[in-house]
């Protein structure tokens, strides 16, 4: 690995330990069957995407969240959108995807991943994923996606097209991914398609395993011109101050991160 990224990893070690502070907060799930079925149906006649069929399919739900999460990647590029737009979905991304076809950033794939799997029921949630450098403002954000059939979360990056497997090919939750860096170890990068940018990634992991945010609800239309309630919890090592940049008006923060990553 690159200099920079032992050095990352080596912030990641001298870490102070997670604690089992409590953790107040309750995950709230918001998503309708009416929402759910308009985005099918959008998807179906838009995109040419029959999420029905993949939802009925014999596929596992890492097999079913592997071929969305291709879908999107081979029609929308990473970017820095150019247009702000108001409500952050699934439809106004695709159609905004549409007009602009450069493609947008990492927290928009991870918002148009979220809720097309939401609308076939596979529970997850997007997390950001930060760096210890308070002057560094470039995070990542990606997905992590219930496998009930494995009893665990396991991460998908639609944006760079890749995920992270164990030894055993097991896909690993963002938890285990820096679990593993503190280790030692090296991640297992698959990307499924794109160009080759494992070494970059190794790096780039290192970095933003430092700490997390994610919303507790699993709902549609989270971002944007909110319109449901919600808390956003950050979780991060004991002893670090976030940046002011990232509180917000009923923000909270934790170092548990046993509950965090189970709630």
């Amino acid at each position: 690995m690159a200099n920079n990224a032992e050095e990352m990893i080596r912030k990641l070690q001298i870490c102070a330990p997670y604690t089992d502070e409590p953790f107040p907060f309750k995950s709230r799930v918001l998503v309708g069957p009416t929402r759910s079925g308009e985005i099918r149906r959008y998807f179906r006649r838009k995109a040419r995407l029959n999420l029905d069929k993949i939802a009925d399919s014999r596929l596992s739900t890492w097999e079913k969240t592997l071929t969305i999460s291709q879908f999107i990647s081979d029609h929308i590029p990473h970017d820095n959108q150019k247009k702000p737009i108001k409500w952050l979905n699934a439809i106004q991304l695709w159609e905004y995807a549409q007009r602009v076809p450069t493609g947008f950033n990492c927290r928009w794939h991870a918002i148009l991943l979220s809720e097309l799997l939401l609308s076939i029921d596979i529970k997850n949630r997007f997390v950001t994923c930060m760096p210890e450098d308070k002057d560094d403002q470039d995070c990542h954000v990606v997905n992590l996606v219930w496998l009930p059939e494995m009893n665990k979360w396991a991460m998908i990056d639609c944006d760079q097209r890749e995920y992270v497997t164990g030894p055993e090919g097991v896909p690993l939750s963002l938890e285990e991914m820096r679990t593993e860096l503190i280790a030692g170890g090296e991640l297992n990068i698959c990307q499924y398609s794109g160009p080759d940018c494992r070494e970059f990634l190794q790096g780039y992991w290192a970095k933003n395993l430092y700490w997390f945010s994610v919303h507790m609800t699993y709902g549609y239309d989270l971002e944007g011109l909110r319109i449901i309630p919600d808390t956003y919890v950050h979780l991060v090592p004991p002893g670090y101050d976030i940046p002011a940049r990232h509180r917000r008006g009923g923000d909270k923060i934790t170092t548990n991160a046993a509950a965090f990553w189970q709630g």
